[in-house]
């Protein structure tokens, strides 16, 4: 196997995002994060501990995949997901390949009402 990134340039790399976050929202401003479950719950973790903000945090079921390496049709569920009617919502996810998932995703937590995602 080949390590692409070992675990401190993984980490210099959450701690540079969760700085730019915090930049983009302010400290003070309240934000919903939700994790894409399931691949980015560690990433989520990791990210949230280092925010400054008042948080919310949830989650959102999205797959394509179903046990192969070629993207199907993509499946929604959203029964876990908070409200976030009115909020600021930031959509954490692993994997960025087509851009299908979170195009998606973005659209699904604006017709539920999202102030931005």
């Amino acid at each position: 196997m080949r390590i692409l990134l070992d675990e401190d340039q993984l980490q210099a790399g959450v701690e540079k995002l969760a700085a730019d976050i915090d930049r983009f929202y302010g400290s003070k401003r309240p934000l919903t994060v939700i994790a894409v479950m399931t691949g980015s719950i560690v990433l989520f973790a990791d990210l949230i501990r280092r925010l400054s903000m008042p948080q919310r945090v949830g989650v959102i079921q999205a797959s394509s995949y179903r046990g192969g390496t070629e993207s199907g049709k993509l499946a929604i569920n959203s029964d876990m997901l908070i409200d976030v009617k009115d909020r600021n919502v930031l959509l954490v996810d692993d994997i960025f390949d087509t851009g299908h998932t979170l195009d998606r995703l973005t659209h699904t937590v604006k017709e539920l009402g999202a102030e931005s995602t």
